[in-house]
């Protein structure tokens, strides 16, 4: 599979809720893709209880989830033909976001190499305030990458 293919394939599942993944995580998350571009991507999801913390906040560990889904997924646009995978993952908390709100995930790649990718996720509330920014180093396993299987 390319670049292409894969970009191609997301595109058609813009507007969709992500269900085509492999991560039990990602699934959980139950985001939206909202937009999909070569090396960019955008989500929206709702936070729901089991997300927060004991203030009815957005969890920081969940925060950490929706980057490292995102960023993984941002990575995945560019069509490599094997997967990688996060070695780190550094997260600013800047702002919170309540329960029931809904927050978006702009994921980009900052640089991808043969061996070693540099991705970033920032997440903003209803209101636009960043709620979190997170950068994403991730390592080649050599593995071959899954594919998108589209529902017919």
């Amino acid at each position: 599979m390319n670049s292409i293919d894969t970009l191609a394939k997301l595109k058609q599942l813009e507007g969709h809720y992500f269900t085509h993944t492999r991560s039990k995580a990602g699934k959980w998350l139950n985001y939206k893709l909202v937009k999909a571009d070569d090396g960019y991507l955008e989500a929206t999801l709702s936070i729901r209880e089991e997300m927060t913390n004991p203030n009815g906040m957005l969890h920081g560990g969940m925060i950490g989830m929706i980057c490292d889904e995102l960023c993984g997924l941002a990575f995945y646009t560019k069509g490599y033909p094997t997967f990688y995978t996060t070695v780190n993952l550094a997260i600013d908390f800047l702002y919170s976001a309540p329960i029931h709100s809904q927050i978006t995930a702009k994921a980009s790649v900052l640089r991808s190499g043969k061996k070693i990718a540099n991705t970033e996720c920032t997440l903003y509330d209803e209101q636009g305030n960043i709620v979190a920014h997170a950068t994403s180093n991730l390592v080649n396993t050599e593995k071959t990458v899954f594919d998108i299987h589209l529902p017919l």
